[in-house]
């Protein structure tokens, strides 16, 4: 995600000011851009399967649905500043920036917002299974809908949380919705569930070169990692802080590079 940004927060506002890093023309400007932003499309895929890990292992989803909340209430204006911009992009005095970008700014959100609705869509759609689903180790999905009506049911969240995420225009929209959708519907099955995700999510665009992220989550072992509970919320503040400081030095780089 840091890689990825740097891309869209730095080298992309550089570009476009005849402004190329490392003694390089555009064309290896552009290059790197790209590769940079190759690179960042592991990062989306791997929160999507650890929102799906998180509603499964959390001891309480409505403080899960808040951290994620304020988390994307705080970094919105961070996300707005970094990578969101059109006019006067290399100004520090903010009031100014939003002032000129006031008409695009008010149209995007940041990615909490798509983990957020994909986190409530999937809780729901918990709560069916739980309740309308038995439970079938032979089945494919490890569980049988007995009635279609009830699998109407099912697919109503994420249609729903789909189309919120669409109105709203946070990142990823609605794929991202979907993805986390089928990373909690094939949870069961790993394999499967890496597969049917890759193969709906490399038709948005560049997500294509994502495969990587979905090879590391197919080998993922489902035990915890060793890293402390206590640096939790050390993660939920990176998103804000490295957005921010995306935005410092692209103010700084265009100074210092003209």
């Amino acid at each position: 995600m840091l890689i990825d940004h740097i891309g869209a927060g730095i080298l992309l506002y550089l570009i476009r000011s005849s402004i190329y890093p490392f003694g390089m023309n555009f064309d290896q400007s552009a290059e790197l851009y790209h590769w940079l932003r190759h690179i960042g499309r592991q990062a989306f895929p791997i929160y999507c399967f650890l929102i799906v890990e998180g509603l499964i292992h959390t001891r309480s989803v409505p403080k899960y649905l808040m951290n994620l909340g304020i988390f994307g209430v705080i970094s919105e204006p961070f996300f707005d500043i970094a990578v969101k911009v059109k006019n006067e992009v290399f100004s520090t005095d903010i009031k100014t920036l939003y002032a000129v970008n006031k008409e695009i700014l008010l149209t995007h959100r940041n990615v909490y917002f798509t983990l957020l609705i994909g986190l409530f869509v999937i809780w729901v759609m918990q709560y069916v299974e739980s309740n309308l689903f038995t439970e079938n180790p032979a089945s494919l999905l490890g569980m049988n809908a007995d009635n279609p009506l009830h699998v109407l049911i099912y697919t109503m969240p994420v249609v729903a949380g789909a189309a919120l995420a669409q109105v709203i225009d946070s990142d990823y929209r609605w794929w991202g919705v979907c993805l986390i959708a089928i990373f909690f519907v094939f949870r069961r099955t790993r394999l499967l569930a890496c597969i049917a995700g890759y193969l709906f999510f490399m038709n948005m665009g560049t997500e294509v070169w994502s495969l990587p992220a979905f090879i590391l989550i197919a080998a993922y072992n489902g035990t915890q990692g060793s890293i402390s509970k206590k640096f939790k919320y050390a993660f939920y503040a990176f998103y804000p802080v490295h957005l921010l400081v995306i935005y410092l030095l692209r103010c700084y780089l265009y100074v210092v590079m003209q």
